[in-house]
This record gives C-alpha cells, sequence and structure tokens, in this order.
C-alpha cells in the first residue's frame, strides 16, 4: 500500500513535488478525515469516492 498523503513530511513534499503533482492530478478520492484529494484511493487515510460531475 502507497504512503498516505497525510504521513508525508514537509521536507518529503519538497523532494517529491513531481510524484505529489501525479497523485493529486485529477483527483477521484478525498479523505473524509483530512480533505486531502488523489487520483488513486490508496494516497488517503479514509478515501470517499467523489461524485462525478456531468
Amino acid at each position: 500500500m502507497a504512503k498516505a498523503l497525510c504521513k508525508w513530511k514537509k521536507k518529503e513534499i519538497e523532494q517529491d513535488l513531481h510524484e505529489l503533482a501525479g497523485i493529486v492530478d485529477k483527483p477521484r478520492y478525498v479523505c473524509k478525515d483530512c480533505a486531502r484529494c488523489a487520483h488513486s484511493k490508496g494516497f488517503l487515510c479514509k478515501a470517499i469516492k467523489l461524485p462525478i460531475n456531468s
């Protein structure tokens, strides 16, 4: 399982901006605790699927 975004340290965010950009691009899930968004639910602690925009 991938490391949840809420577990990333500030230094990791700065060093891995390209990876982070891919994770948050076109988000399909949001964490119901911390409101972070990601394309894959594996990057979030308590992911719930975002409603699809029509």
